[in-house]
């Protein structure tokens, strides 16, 4: 409404009358109020857009830090796959050393890169897992292709082999809890 009136004050100011001294100084106000509005305005904008850059700036670095973390992560697991079975026994054991109540100790004449992941994979999925809340199958099944670079079944689903390892590594309270698992009496085949 001020950009209206300021136009039709531009356009009319030859046919102008002379403002009284009262009307002048509010006049003098409303332009400086005008000035000041815009000013505010201007102020308003330039903050939408450093918000905005800002925005931008955020969701850029949260993109980059786990675009990162990916592939750490990757290259991670591909160096535990990659890692000599010595040196894997001795973390194994190192690992298990100072957790002696939920832990078993087994010596093993070698470790295969499949067997490093099923072990990490039990201790990531089933270690510490609630068993109100397990993790499930699907999901330690593609964790696992993901590890050994599996590729998945055509419809999605994780690989075969992928949900055997995942079924293998399967606690047995979970798979009695499931009774996906109809186990025959002791001698019985």
């Amino acid at each position: 409404m001020m950009k209206e009136l300021n136009a039709w004050t531009a356009d009319r100011s030859e046919d102008r009358f002379p403002v009284p001294p009262t009307q002048g100084t509010l006049h003098t106000r409303l332009l400086r109020a005008e000035a000041e509005i815009g000013r505010l305005n201007r102020c308003v904008e330039l903050r939408d857009r450093q918000l905005c850059e800002l925005r931008k700036a955020l969701a850029h670095s949260a993109t980059i830090h786990y675009s990162v973390e990916d592939r750490l992560q990757r290259e991670l697991d591909s160096l535990r796959i990659m890692m000599p079975a010595e040196k894997l026994y001795a973390q194994c054991h190192r690992c298990t050393s100072g957790r002696t109540e939920n832990a078993i100790v087994i010596t093993l004449p070698y470790v295969t890169s499949i067997l490093s992941v099923l072990f990490d994979a039990m201790r990531t999925f089933w270690a510490d897992c609630d068993r109100d809340h397990p993790p499930k199958s699907t999901i330690v099944a593609r964790a696992i292709d993901e590890r050994l670079g599996l590729n998945s079944q055509a419809n999605g689903e994780a690989s075969r082999s992928g949900q055997a390892y995942a079924s293998a590594i399967r606690p047995d309270w979970m798979k009695e809890a499931d009774n996906r698992h109809h186990c025959r009496p002791g001698g019985v085949r």
